[in-house]
């Protein structure tokens, strides 16, 4: 890898990039970890509420403390955590322990609890996007036509989405996996931290509910977004990725930005839908999928 620190402008040069995404020591620790029956790992795909998802675990469990340097310091992600001073074999200052994971429950360590999130590929698209444009590669160098058909449809250091979604389905019964859809924890934002509350087996007062769903929230995230926005990881990843500092980071708590789907796009995802998911679970699309997945809310 070029010493040259600059954002790369093209597909090839961000694969390039992705190949260092964590070191071998991070991977190390991985493959040599022995999960406790009581640790929570939040396991989705890539901008499905993984941040949100994390925010609301760790106010749980802290007593709704927004002491943190950055929501990973605090629930670590469990691939990247000894590449930013983690280690994960040890206790955390809460209980019960918490890891951010990408993984597939195949990939992911046995003997845990997990919180996985299902959410449509058509939307993980644009999110994806535009959480990459202006960090992994110049802003506006690389079109999201490109990006989807070199990076996202076959896979980024987060794996394949399809797969992520074949991997974790059959376990959505499970009492040690909470499976639910993004679009089900939009619609019900402030009852979500309740639900987790639950299926933690946490006992939490009201008061302490009414400061956690507060503190969970788009707005107070939005308003703390320096606490979301990977500046832990970037900084001591950016070398390694070949990417120059950031001059500011950006969170990944956001309003919002209409990235539009070019139809010979879409063409492609629903090719991979039917190559992938439909393939091995019978569902012609994401509607489909969704509603085999209980809504705890109904």
């Amino acid at each position: 890898m070029s010493a040259e620190l600059r954002r790369p402008t093209s597909i090839d040069e961000v694969k390039a990039r992705l190949q260092y995404f964590s070191s071998d020591k991070s991977k190390q620790a991985c493959t040599t970890f022995t999960a406790r029956p009581d640790d929570v790992f939040i396991c989705t795909y890539s901008k499905s509420g993984t941040t949100w998802m994390q925010q609301i675990v760790h106010q749980l469990r802290s007593g709704a403390s927004m002491d943190f340097e950055e929501i990973s310091s605090v629930v670590p992600w469990f691939e990247l955590a000894v590449d930013t001073g983690i280690d994960p074999h040890a206790d955390q200052p809460w209980e019960p322990r918490a890891f951010k994971s990408h993984l597939t429950y195949t990939e992911a360590p046995k003997g845990a609890r997990y919180i996985t999130v299902f959410r449509d590929p058509a939307t993980v698209l644009p999110s994806f996007y535009n959480f990459f444009d202006g960090w992994w590669f110049e802003k506006g160098s690389i079109t999201v036509e490109d990006f989807a058909m070199g990076l996202y449809l076959g896979g980024t250091a987060s794996g394949q989405h399809w797969d992520h979604l074949v991997d974790w389905w059959p376990l959505r019964h499970r009492d040690d996996v909470l499976a639910v859809c993004y679009e089900d924890l939009v619609a019900n934002s402030e009852a979500v931290p309740q639900l987790v509350a639950d299926y933690l087996a946490l006992d939490v007062s009201p008061e302490l509910m009414e400061r956690v769903v507060a503190n969970s929230s788009r707005k107070v995230m939005l308003d703390h977004s320096h606490k979301f926005d990977d500046h832990v990881l970037r900084t001591a990843r950016h070398e390694a990725w070949g990417l120059p500092p950031d001059e500011g980071f950006s969170s990944k708590v956001t309003s919002g930005s209409a990235v539009e789907i070019a139809p010979a796009v879409q063409d492609a995802m629903d090719a991979k839908w039917a190559e992938v998911v439909e393939a091995a679970l019978g569902f012609d699309s994401y509607a489909a999928f969704r509603a085999s997945i209980t809504n705890p809310f109904d």
